[in-house]
């Protein structure tokens, strides 16, 4: 486990960018893996059309940790590390998302009849994704987990929304913040949530089943169980029960 930030990762002569690329995109120092990758990610990853759909969903599951029934992958999508990746059945992953596992600790686990939007990211270092079933995600989502996100089954939520489970130490203000150290405490989104556009989730939280967040919050604290909220930072409005 490397738990230097990534920006010294990448800079780093302690490896050579050949292993480097295998740690990070691949997840295996195996050549059998490399190869596999990047026959697979480069033929079938930019295919256009109905032809391009076909292949990947089933190219793809020669890469994947497992693979359900009826998923479906667009085109131009990033799959890092994806032997940490599990996917259920009727997942719908939409053009030119992210799904990013690296970390030796990282999993991205998606559940039955998903929909990840385009252009989103989920993004883990060293630490998991886990979804429920019956979940919509809209496009320029962005999760990025150090704490851990977890989302409930049956919750939707808006474009544009961002969860960051994790933050910075910033005690020194002669340091650079990126050496100072993480903080990870992670999100929590339960059952029947509804999470609107423009949406920020800060970590730590725990939104609570069947709330409604409107969208344009940044949610700074726990949301209690069929709350309506609203701001910055996000209050109670209303209450659904």
């Amino acid at each position: 486990m490397n738990e230097r930030p990534l920006v010294e990762q990448l800079g780093s002569r302690d490896e050579s960018p050949a292993r480097r690329y295998r740690r990070i995109f691949v997840g295996s120092d195996s050549l059998a893996d490399l190869i596999r990758y990047e026959l697979v990610a480069g033929l079938f990853g930019p295919m256009p059309g109905a032809a391009g759909y076909w292949l990947r969903a089933r190219a793809y599951r020669a890469l994947l940790a497992s693979l359900g029934r009826g998923s479906a992958f667009g085109c131009g999508i990033a799959l890092r590390s994806p032997g940490r990746i599990a996917i259920g059945d009727r997942v719908m992953i939409d053009d030119l998302a992210v799904l990013d596992a690296k970390g030796e600790r990282s999993r991205i686990r998606l559940g039955n009849d998903i929909l990840i939007g385009r252009n989103t990211i989920l993004s883990c270092n060293d630490a998991v994704i886990e979804m429920d079933d019956l979940i919509s995600i809209g496009p320029f989502c962005f999760f990025a987990s150090k704490g851990g996100i977890r989302l409930g089954s049956g919750v939707s939520i808006g474009s544009g929304t961002h969860l960051m489970a994790g933050g910075h130490v910033s005690e020194d203000p002669d340091a650079p913040v990126l050496t100072q150290g993480r903080t990870a405490l992670g999100i929590a989104v339960e059952d029947n949530v509804w999470i609107g556009s423009g949406v920020k989730v800060l970590d730590g939280v725990t939104i609570g089943r069947g709330s409604i967040v409107s969208a344009g919050s940044i949610v700074s604290k726990d949301v209690p169980e069929y709350s309506i909220v609203m701001g910055n930072p996000a209050r109670v409005i209303g209450k659904r029960k």
